[in-house]
C-alpha cells in the first residue's frame, strides 16, 4: 500500500510537470476567409461567416476577418483565398495591441482546397473612398507593433489610401502587394498625443518596410511619409500622381518635426511619374523633404520615355520643400540609374556630408538639363546650409542641343569634393558647361581626375564663366589630371556607360585616393581606379539593370 501510494504521488507530479510544460507552449491560430465576387477564379467557393474559419470551412467577409484580426493573439494569422475577390464599402481599422515584432500578426493568402493552380492573388476592391488597410487606432495614440501584410491585390476607387499607418505603429512589413487606384498608395502619417496610460507609446511610427510590391495608378502619391527605419525595397512604382510638381511616385516626407534615422530606399524601379494630359512626366519621381539623418538612396532605376518628360520632371531631389527648417545629414546617393528624366537628374539642398557616387545619368530630352545640381533651389531662412558635398565616380551622357550643365556645386558651403566623374556631351551647344563651380577655390577640397568630352561643342566651357580647361586650371589651381577625351563608353546611346575595352580613357585614370571605394556593381576599385561608375573587369559582360 505504501508503494502504490508513492507511485500515485509520482504519477501526479509527472502530470503536473507535463501540464506546466504544455501550458507554457504557445500555438498560433490560423483563420481562413474566402469570397467569390467579380473577377474571382471560376472554381471559387464562397465561405460563410457562420463557419468556424477553418481551412475547410472559411469565413466569407472582410468585416469578419477584420473582427477576428483585432482580437488575434501574437503570432496568429488571417488567410485570404487565392482566386477570391471581395468588395469592401466600409472603412475598417486593423488594430491589435497583442502583436509583437518577434511574433507578428499576419494577413496573407492561401491555396484553398478547390484551387487548380492558376489562382491569382486575393483581390480586395475598396469602395466609396475607403482605405485599404487602416492600421491607425482612433483618438490618442497607443503603441502597436508587429504586423505582416503580404500577397494581396488592393484596388481603390481613386480616393483613400491603400495602406494607412499612423498613431505610433512600429515594425510593419508590407510585402508582395499590388496597390492601385487609391489617392495614396501607402501613407505613413503622424501621430496624435500618446495615451498617458501607455508607457510604450512615443508618438512615432518606426521601421515600416514596403518590399517587392507594385504601386501604380494612384492619383496623388505612390508612397507618402517618412520615419526612422523606413525601408522601400525592390518595389515598382509607375503612373502615380496627377498634379504637376506636387505629386510623386515616392515622397519621403518629414516626421512630425523629428529627425528620422536610417531611411533606406533601394532596388526600386520608378517610371511614368505624374503624367500630364499628353503623357509627359511633370514632377520629381523620388523626392525627400523634412529632416533626415543617415538617408541612403541606392540601386534604384528611375526613367521616362524619350520625349515624354517636361522640364519640371526630375529624377531624385533631396531638398527643402517646406516653410519650416529642413536638413539632410550623412546622405548617400549611390549606384542609381537615372534615364531621360528631364531638367535635373539628382538635386541636393540643405545637405551636409552628402555623397553622390557611382550613379548613371543619361539624357536625350531636348531641353537643358542639370545632371547633378547642388543646391537645386533657394534655401529657406532656417534650412541647413550646403556643406561637405562629395560628387565622385558618376557617369553622365547628355545627347541634345541644349545649353546644359553636367555637375554643379556652387553658391554656398565648404569642403566640397568633385573627382573621377565621366561626362560626355554629344550635342552642339557651345553654351554647355562641364561644371559650374563658382565658389572660391578654398571652398573645395579637390576637383580633379574628371573627364569631360564635348566633340561637337568646341567652345563649351569646362567650368561656367571660367572658360576652357586651361583657363580653369590657371584660375583655380585644380584639375591638373583632368581629361578631355572620348570616355570610351560601351554603348552610350543605349545608356551602357561602362568602358568598351581596357584602352578606354576612363580606365585607370581616376583619383587614386578620393574615388569611391567600390563601383556601381559593388566591385572594389583597384589601386588605379577608373573614372566613372564602373571599374574595368576585363572581357566580362557588365549588365546595367536591364537598360541595355
Amino acid at each position: 500500500m505504501i508503494y502504490l501510494f508513492a507511485v500515485k504521488i509520482i504519477q501526479k507530479k509527472c502530470w503536473i510537470i507535463l501540464f506546466i510544460i504544455f501550458s507554457s507552449v504557445s500555438f498560433s491560430d490560423d483563420f481562413y476567409v474566402c469570397d467569390c465576387q467579380n473577377n474571382s477564379d471560376i472554381d471559387c467557393l464562397v465561405g460563410n461567416d457562420n463557419f468556424d474559419g477553418s481551412l475547410i470551412n472559411p469565413f466569407q467577409s472582410i468585416s469578419q476577418a477584420n473582427s477576428v484580426f483585432n482580437s488575434l493573439s501574437a503570432g496568429d494569422s488571417i488567410h485570404l483565398c487565392k482566386g477570391g475577390s471581395w468588395f469592401i464599402a466600409s472603412n475598417l481599422r486593423w488594430v491589435n495591441q497583442f502583436c509583437r515584432v518577434d511574433n507578428r500578426c499576419i494577413i496573407t493568402n492561401y491555396n484553398p482546397p478547390w484551387a487548380s493552380g492558376d489562382e491569382q492573388k486575393p483581390i480586395l476592391n475598396f469602395q466609396n473612398g475607403s482605405d485599404g488597410f487602416n492600421l491607425a487606432d482612433s483618438g490618442n495614440a497607443e503603441h502597436e507593433e508587429g504586423y505582416l501584410i503580404e500577397n494581396l491585390d488592393l484596388r481603390g476607387s481613386d480616393d483613400g489610401s491603400g495602406v494607412f499607418i499612423a498613431n505610433d505603429v512600429d515594425d510593419v512589413i508590407l510585402s508582395n502587394l499590388t496597390i492601385a487606384n487609391f489617392q495614396l498608395g501607402v501613407y505613413l502619417g503622424s501621430s496624435n498625443d500618446c495615451n498617458i496610460n501607455d508607457s510604450a507609446c512615443d508618438g512615432q511610427n518606426k521601421r515600416i518596410t514596403l518590399q517587392n510590391s507594385t504601386i501604380q495608378h494612384n492619383t496623388s502619391q505612390g508612397w507618402l511619409g517618412g520615419s526612422s527605419g523606413t525601408k522601400l525595397l525592390n518595389n515598382y512604382f509607375s503612373d502615380n500622381g496627377t498634379q504637376a510638381v506636387f505629386d510623386h511616385n515616392v515622397y519621403i516626407s518629414g516626421s512630425a518635426h523629428q529627425v528620422t534615422q536610417g531611411i533606406l530606399v533601394s532596388g526600386n524601379r520608378l517610371y511614368r511619374n505624374t503624367l500630364d494630359q499628353d503623357g509627359a512626366c511633370s514632377s520629381v519621381s523620388l523626392v525627400v523633404h523634412g529632416e533626415h539623418d543617415n538617408l541612403v538612396i541606392k540601386n534604384n532605376e528611375i526613367w521616362e520615355d524619350e520625349g515624354n518628360a517636361l522640364s519640371s520632371c526630375w529624377g531624385i531631389a533631396v531638398d527643402g520643400g517646406y516653410s519650416e527648417a529642413e536638413s539632410f545629414t550623412n546622405v548617400l546617393i549611390q549606384s542609381n540609374s537615372i534615364i531621360n528624366v528631364g531638367r535635373v537628374g539628382i538635386g541636393l539642398g540643405s545637405c551636409d556630408n552628402c555623397v553622390v557616387e557611382n550613379n548613371i545619368i543619361s539624357n536625350h530630352q531636348e531641353f537643358p538639363i542639370r545632371a547633378i545640381l547642388a543646391p537645386d533651389r533657394n534655401l529657406a531662412a532656417n534650412d541647413l546650409p550646403l556643406d561637405n558635398i562629395s560628387i565622385r565616380n558618376n557617369s553622365i551622357f547628355i545627347n541634345n542641343s541644349s545649353a546644359s550643365t553636367a555637375i554643379t556645386v556652387s553658391t554656398m558651403g565648404a569642403n566640397h569634393l568633385i573627382v573621377s566623374n565621366a561626362i560626355s556631351y554629344t550635342g552642339n551647344s557651345n553654351s554647355f558647361n562641364c561644371f559650374d563651380t563658382d565658389l572660391p577655390s578654398s571652398s573645395y577640397l579637390d576637383i580633379n581626375n574628371n573627364l569631360c568630352y564635348t566633340p561637337n561643342a568646341p567652345n563649351a566651357e569646362w567650368s561656367n564663366h571660367f572658360g576652357n580647361l586651361s583657363q580653369w586650371q590657371i584660375s583655380s589651381g585644380f584639375s591638373i589630371n583632368a581629361i578631355e577625351m572620348n570616355p570610351g563608353y560601351f554603348n552610350p546611346e543605349n545608356n551602357s556607360l561602362w568602358a568598351q575595352d581596357q584602352q578606354a580613357s576612363i580606365v585607370n585614370t581616376g583619383h587614386s585616393t578620393l574615388s569611391s571605394a567600390c563601383d556601381y556593381n559593388c566591385r572594389p576599385r583597384g589601386a588605379n581606379p577608373d573614372i566613372g561608375a564602373y571599374e574595368w573587369v576585363g572581357d566580362v559582360v557588365v549588365f546595367n539593370n536591364g537598360f541595355e
